[in-house]
């Protein structure tokens, strides 16, 4: 009996850990690990790069290319935390405009 008031009054916790991948437009980019708002029941552990795992307590600054390692204590914010991590800069594309400055010493394939 004392177990079953044990167990129903904990919180139920069902964690999904994830790995968000930092592109060249993400927000994060260039800002500490610390900077990064993230909803309630989430955790961001640190992040992965160049297979190395970086822990959140040495507060680095986010790169492109890096993995952010997440955790959602409940199944149900995980859209929602994907959804923060994922935010991005809106980027320019035309058609008809290239961004890429060329030079004659330069060939882009």
């Amino acid at each position: 009996m004392c177990e079953e008031k044990y167990t129903s009054a904990k919180k139920s916790v069902n964690p999904s850990l994830f790995a968000v991948r930092v592109e060249f437009n993400s927000i994060y980019c260039r800002r500490h690990l610390s900077d990064i708002k993230i909803p309630d029941e989430c955790v961001v552990l640190g992040f992965l790069r160049n297979g190395e795992v970086i822990p959140t307590s040495e507060n680095p600054w986010v790169e492109i290319g890096d993995y952010i390692l997440a955790m959602a204590l409940h199944p149900m914010m995980v859209p929602e935390l994907k959804f923060v991590l994922k935010k991005a800069c809106p980027t320019y594309y035309s058609l008809i405009e290239c961004s890429l400055k060329y030079s004659e010493n330069q060939r882009y394939y």
